[in-house]
């Protein structure tokens, strides 16, 4: 199988993208199907997917979300996010599961998202996010079948 990208950068895209989707889905103040339809609207899942090292690692997932979601962010509200304790939460675990999803199937985000969207991404995270990734990437593909 060929990957869209190394496996060196998985880690940092799979960090970007859970700081990603805590940011927009708990700060946007928009429907989890809405962030979805941002995101998949925006350049930053087709520059991920091309391999762009820029969006692979070089800006941060809040500079992801920046550009994904123009004008929603105000410097008060990315200054209270990164100025608060950051603990991982559902949405942070859902960014880096499709992040993973997406490298290890080398699917588009919109046709894994197409198949198991975000919302449902985000409900199996009580039953699933204490298994290894590999568990709930294989859920996801295999539902692209």
């Amino acid at each position: 199988m060929t990957f869209p990208y190394e496996e060196m950068y998985l880690a940092a895209v799979q960090e970007n993208l859970g700081f990603f989707f805590q940011l927009a889905l708990r700060e946007s103040g928009l429907s989890i199907k809405e962030v979805q339809d941002k995101f998949l609207a925006s350049d930053v899942p087709t520059q991920i997917e091309y391999g762009n090292p820029d969006f692979l690692c070089g800006k941060s997932g809040y500079e992801l979300a920046i550009l994904a979601f123009p004008n929603t962010f105000t410097d008060e509200i990315l200054n209270k996010a990164i100025a608060e304790p950051f603990y991982p939460q559902a949405e942070y675990w859902s960014g880096m599961v499709l992040a993973y999803c997406q490298w290890k199937s080398g699917k588009t985000f919109k046709s894994i998202l197409e198949h198991y969207p975000l919302e449902r991404i985000l409900s199996d995270y009580h039953l699933m996010h204490e298994a290894d990734i590999s568990k709930i990437a294989e859920q996801i593909i295999s539902a692209q079948d």
